[in-house]
């Protein structure tokens, strides 16, 4: 089977920064100078994707760091990653990523099933180890957890309630983001000595992210139901899936043999063959399930429903859909970029709603650095250019670490680096979509009337409104007067 090394991307990545997580993020900086531990929870199937820089950000903005230390008070703080879901991602990554992450970044971390009462117990030890440290000084200790949307920071905390204090549920749980939409107030989680948990609304990143890495970003987090439904067409999420299994399995049939061996297609009914044409997969796949309409025809939508609810709940295996150990990346630069026809149709941006754009059929193999070149027409605007670089020339390539160790800290060292240059953008208002450009310009004009209406004393005559600004009340306020 010809593997895909390629993907064509949506254009544009989505966004999905709704009015709670904004009012979150600035309820965060009052919260993290009352607590005393932080949990940050990440889904273990995203141990890198799930990262959410603003979070490090305001913590580093509110304490001075975003590890262990005394705060600007000079109270002890702590932050603890907690990767949930571990049950679904590959364990084989869980000691190089601890490691990792305390070498590289000086973070601790914490791999959790809420399910299994010894993973949580010993989050609670951490917690009451901390709270016992510090003395009769403190009374009780404040932990404050929070995270992506979906990665499962309810079901951690209802876990924590029932293994510490064996009572039930606290906090409201679902299968898709945006359940918890306000901070609750606190919740006993361990009795001597007290220990209390906030539990917060799920912060998306404000921007994915530019060019194909955010939609990559995305479709990641669509994948394991971490994003809005709606924001990515059902058969690309479905489409993605097939091409990173694909791509994994050879990766690792080639490169490190004597390692780890899989197969996803085993774990489906009947016997379906593995393939890169998504259509033909959910045909197989529906006659096997029974799905079928009115008239006899196989019902596929039932069968991408079925294969994405499948690979979500753990059932085709345990799959961490980061390149943890770069072996996908270094196939791809092994054998160059090629894309396959998968037997779909896909759309400008990937979204409900867009412009449906057939792509042709792909007699073989499409070597696409020439190809794809002399394309016109809907092709070259469905699949985005940054993915295919030129091909390769004769220079040896780096050769692959030896043990996973090696690997994931190489990884994970290459997107440390990244997420720095990225706070970096951020903090200088590069990493936004054209939107948030938008209102941020919008608002830097605002306040520039509002501080010109004040120097002329015109805000203390009449009110003075500028996108939403009053300059003596402050946003939002209702300036109207009441109708006699």
């Amino acid at each position: 089977m010809l593997v895909r090394t390629a993907f064509p991307f949506p254009s544009k990545a989505p966004s999905w920064f709704a009015g709670h997580m904004a009012r979150s993020l600035r309820e965060l900086p009052a919260l993290l100078d009352e607590v005393d531990l932080v949990f940050e929870a990440r889904d273990a199937r995203l141990p890198l994707t799930s990262v959410n820089p603003a979070f490090d950000a305001m913590l580093e903005r509110v304490w001075g760091h975003s590890g262990a230390g005394p705060d600007r008070r000079g109270k002890g703080k702590e932050k603890i990653v907690v990767y949930t879901k571990r049950d679904l991602a590959e364990e084989r990554y869980e000691k190089p990523l601890t490691h990792t992450m305390w070498e590289q970044a000086r973070q601790r971390v914490q791999f959790v099933d809420s399910r299994v009462d010894a993973d949580v117990r010993t989050l609670l030890r951490q917690a009451a180890a901390r709270a016992r440290s510090a003395g009769e000084a403190a009374t009780d200790l404040k932990v404050l957890v929070v995270g992506m949307p979906n990665v499962g920071k309810s079901s951690l905390l209802n876990a924590l309630r029932r293994v510490g204090v064996r009572k039930g549920k606290a906090f409201t749980t679902g299968a898709m983001p945006g359940v918890t939409r306000r901070l609750t107030g606190t919740v006993r989680v361990y009795e001597k000595p007290p220990v209390y948990v906030f539990d917060t609304p799920g912060v998306m990143v404000p921007y994915m992210g530019h060019g194909v890495a955010g939609v990559e970003r995305g479709l990641k987090l669509a994948l394991t139901a971490g994003l809005k439904e709606g924001l990515f067409e059902p058969e690309v999420v479905a489409d993605y899936l097939l091409y990173r299994l694909n791509l994994r399995l050879a990766a690792e049939q080639e490169l490190t043999p004597d390692e780890f061996q899989r197969d996803y297609t085993a774990k489906l009914p009947g016997s379906i063959a593995p393939t890169q044409n998504l259509a033909e997969f959910l045909d197989a796949l529906a006659f096997r399930l029974g799905a079928l309409r009115k008239g006899g025809e196989r019902d596929t939508d039932a069968a991408l429903t079925f294969l994405l609810k499948q690979f979500r709940e753990g059932r085709l295996g345990r799959w961490t859909l980061d390149d943890v150990d770069g072996l996908e990346a270094a196939y791809v630069a092994k054998h160059g970029a090629r894309v396959v026809d998968s037997g779909v149709t896909v759309s400008e941006m990937g979204a409900i709603g867009r412009q449906v754009i057939e792509i042709p059929e792909i007699e073989d193999e499409v070597e696409v650095a020439e190809p794809l070149a002399q394309a016109s027409g809907p092709v070259s605007d469905a699949i985005s250019p940054e993915l295919y670089p030129p091909p390769l020339d004769d220079t040896p390539l780096p050769p692959l670490p030896p043990s996973l160790d090696e690997r994931v800290a190489l990884t994970v060292g290459t997107h440390l680096a990244r997420a720095e240059e990225e706070k970096a953008d951020a903090d200088a208002g590069r990493n936004m979509s054209a939107t948030q450009v938008k209102k941020t310009e919008l608002r830097a004009k605002a306040e520039f009337r509002i501080a010109k209406a004040k120097e002329k004393g015109l805000d203390k005559q009449r009110p003075v409104k500028a996108f939403g600004y009053h300059a003596n009340k402050g946003k939002g306020a209702n300036t109207k007067k009441r109708r006699k």
